[in-house]
């Protein structure tokens, strides 16, 4: 798959660029739906053909197989993706930034438990107080020790 990361899809030659779209099937997969630039459609897009994914995961694959059929050009770009509605992808988008930002702040949380752990160790805490004092277990506090 030639997929150059660092250039946007705004920049791609309009004569090798496709959209693949994936909108859920009734029961199970997606159907696909590739679109090409046309300069001459209403909204510059061209249907070329569907194909079929059985999942998310697959979806690319599935999209980049269908081009080259039809475009065995080394220039192919394309860009596929869910098409779910914006105001849905846009809460996926906001759901994945916040386990983002979780996982962030339970790493921040982790530091600083091991930075108080070794603080009241110093100042001669028992085991048992320091667990009773950062909520963590005495197992968990000698772990935090070594």
């Amino acid at each position: 798959m030639n997929v150059d990361s660092a250039a946007s899809p705004a920049t791609w030659p309009t004569d090798h660029g496709y959209v693949a779209k994936a909108t859920p099937r009734p029961g199970n997969g997606w159907l696909v739906n590739v679109h090409a630039f046309d300069p001459d459609a209403p909204d510059h897009t061209r249907l070329v053909g569907a194909t079929e994914a059985p999942t998310l995961e697959r979806l690319e694959e599935r999209a980049w197989d269908f081009v080259h059929q039809i475009d065995d050009s080394s220039e192919v770009r394309i860009v596929a993706a869910p098409d779910v509605g914006d105001d849905l992808m846009t809460r996926v988008i906001g759901a994945w930034k916040a386990m983002a930002d979780a996982k962030e702040a339970e790493a921040a949380a982790a530091r600083q438990v091991r930075e108080v752990v070794r603080e009241l160790r110093t100042l001669g805490l028992s085991l048992a107080d320091i667990a009773f004092l950062t909520h963590v277990s005495r197992g968990r506090v000698s772990q935090l020790l070594i």
